[in-house]
């Protein structure tokens, strides 16, 4: 979605060189403003993309106002990760009252759950059996929306409804087809499908947010893996730890707001101003990994440990035993 209307801001700017500012820092962060038209700043970097994770200056806390590019991404935002008037915790800002405490509980509740899967017990040899080369991707979606499921729900069962509820929602995040997104929403479907997937992990949103994104995520890791236990070769010698690191795949992109007009890293920015953070690039390189889940910042991902184990679980069923 970000990567979209980006494009779109670019094309947007191509016959306003004269009067539309580029600021690029030195590490080559990348501000688009044009006034009222849109206000935005892109961050490659990966040192660049921890200290605004870090500034107090740049949080989740939205202003749905300014710039037309800028109020059409939010309001897009808020409008897919919210069910009846609840916000989801992906987007609650840093100084949310139960942000905090809720991410906390999660992030302790998964841990446990992480020292049940990462020794490969007996429920994860369907995705093993995956991962060996036997199923279409379809199954692997079923399976991977099920161990997620169960971690908010012990009864969840991944149905084709509920999978492609999951994908509506993952595509109407993705999408600028504005024709279709607007007959979904005056439809009712995409709030129907938040629902669905709402009562099936008494809702939870948190568990709603990862039925849809964190599964995909999930989901194109176990890919990589597949593509790494087709080598005989690699699969013999490769340890558990370095198969896993080449499974773990990071959001494309998360947004943060400016809560102050001020400068960073050579780039001066406005009150408003979205920064969108490129983790999917940035996070390449045994030095960047951290970014994956956001690990050092106080928006880190509650579960971290859990996707890490499950694909350490999976692995040692395929590979046959673990390697150190």
């Amino acid at each position: 979605m970000l990567k979209e209307i980006d494009q779109e801001n670019g094309t947007q700017q191509a016959g306003l060189d004269t009067i539309s500012a580029h600021t690029i820092s030195d590490h080559g962060m990348k501000r688009t403003y044009f006034p009222g038209i849109t206000d935005i700043v892109v961050v490659a970097d990966p040192a660049e993309i921890r200290t605004i994770s870090n500034d107090s200056r740049f949080d989740r806390d939205f202003i749905v106002r300014g710039p037309v590019r800028n109020v059409q991404l939010l309001r897009k935002i808020l409008r897919i990760f919210s069910l009846n008037g609840r916000l989801f915790s992906i987007i609650l800002p840093r100084t949310d009252p139960t942000r905090a405490t809720a991410q906390d509980k999660l992030w302790s509740r998964l841990n446990i759950k992480a020292d049940e899967v990462r020794h490969g017990p007996a429920e994860l040899e369907p995705l093993a059996v995956w991962v060996r080369g036997i199923g279409t991707e379809e199954r692997v979606d079923l399976l991977v929306q099920q161990s997620i499921g169960r971690l908010f729900a012990e009864t969840f069962t991944a149905t084709e409804e509920s999978l492609a509820a999951a994908r509506m929602v993952l595509e109407a995040l993705g999408s600028s087809n504005v024709l279709k997104m607007l007959g979904w929403r005056i439809s009712g479907r995409l709030e129907r499908a938040k629902t669905l997937l709402a009562s099936m992990v008494n809702g939870d949103l948190a568990g709603v947010n990862a039925l849809i994104t964190a599964r995909q995520l999930i989901v194109d890791g176990l890919h990589k893996m597949r593509q790494l236990a087709a080598d005989p070769a690699l699969r013999s010698s490769i340890t558990t730890d370095a198969a896993v690191d080449k499974c773990l795949i990071a959001p494309t992109n998360v947004v943060r707001q400016a809560k102050t007009s001020g400068e960073v890293s050579g780039c001066p920015f406005r009150r408003g101003s979205l920064f969108i953070l490129e983790l999917g690039s940035a996070s390449k390189g045994a030095a960047n990994r951290d970014l994956v889940f956001l690990s050092q910042t106080w928006s880190h991902c509650p579960a971290e440990k859990w996707v890490r184990a499950l694909l350490e679980g999976v692995w040692t069923r395929v590979s046959g035993a673990p390697k150190y």
